[in-house]
């Protein structure tokens, strides 16, 4: 409400407008993510769905709902007292201690922290996800399944990530909002070819790809085309498009005649107000 606040009251840049949005952004999505398995769990646990056994957990390492919940209200509350922080302290509303850019790092390796410990209680997630990343090496199971699925469903999230990732290590935390405005050189890694034209497709395509794989992996182990190949079909068809869209140059040329376009109509508005002053000129 705060930031909400500052921008219609005073005129102020929103936190949506910051230049670290996009990491407030990416651990929000991995927040929401720890909300919606909390839920997912209760509404397992209400109702008996024996998801222990679904999933293959040993019920040794597994949470309550309860314990779900408090540990994504203490992650929800370090996440807004981090956002507020570097709202205010970007707005010279409070003493800049530290640069602005030190917030969104405090965040980043607090949820760090939260993805690793209790080691005990995360190991299993992780392994699951080494053996997700494996495909199709490994026989899926019902859980692997489920964590692919949300894999692709996380795009837009391992995105952030990747550009929260890029934002530490050029150490562009380190600068100060006037610098993050006034130089040209920040986040100069957004515009490089490795990022644009490799990482963020690469991104888009993992997922998908470790789904195809899992389903061709599933009907070598099952012998059923369907819906193992229906389902692997249907991923093959998304990589196409993902594909298409992150190397045809049909938007880089829709791109340029948009510049022509633009550059018409200056023309032709010139010389129209060049027009309308000689006509003046040769009335009077």
């Amino acid at each position: 409400w705060d930031c909400v606040w500052g921008q219609f009251a005073k005129g102020e840049v929103s936190i949506g407008g910051r230049t670290a949005f996009p990491v407030f952004r990416g651990c929000f999505g991995l927040l929401a993510w720890h909300w919606f398995w909390g839920m997912s769990v209760y509404v397992w646990t209400r109702f008996r769905i024996n998801y222990i056994y679904l999933f293959d957990f040993d019920p040794r390492l597994v949470d309550t709902p309860i314990d779900i919940f408090n540990d994504a209200v203490d992650e929800t509350l370090v996440f807004f007292l981090c956002m507020l922080m570097y709202y205010k302290a970007g707005a010279n509303d409070m003493p800049q201690w530290v640069p602005p850019g030190a917030y969104p790092m405090f965040l980043v390796l607090y949820t760090i922290k939260s993805l690793v410990f209790p080691w005990k209680i995360r190991k299993p997630l992780w392994m699951a996800i080494r053996q997700v990343l494996m495909s199709p090496l490994v026989s899926p199971t019902f859980f692997l399944t489920y964590v692919g699925d949300v894999f692709t469903s996380m795009v837009k999230v391992f995105q952030d990530l990747l550009w929260t990732a890029c934002f530490v290590l050029s150490g562009d935390w380190l600068l100060s909002e006037a610098k993050h405005e006034t130089s040209s050189r920040v986040h100069i890694w957004t515009e490089s070819l490795l990022y644009k034209n490799i990482a963020i497709p690469l991104i888009c395509l993992l997922p998908l790809w470790l789904r195809f794989n899992q389903c061709l992996r599933r009907y070598l182990d099952t012998g059923k085309r369907y819906p193992n190949l229906a389902n692997a079909f249907k991923y093959a068809m998304s990589q196409s498009v993902t594909l298409f869209g992150a190397f045809h140059p049909l938007y880089l040329m829709h791109v340029q005649e948009e510049e022509k376009t633009i550059s018409l109509v200056e023309d032709d508005d010139q010389d129209v107000e060049n027009l309308i002053m000689a006509t003046s000129r040769h009335s009077n």
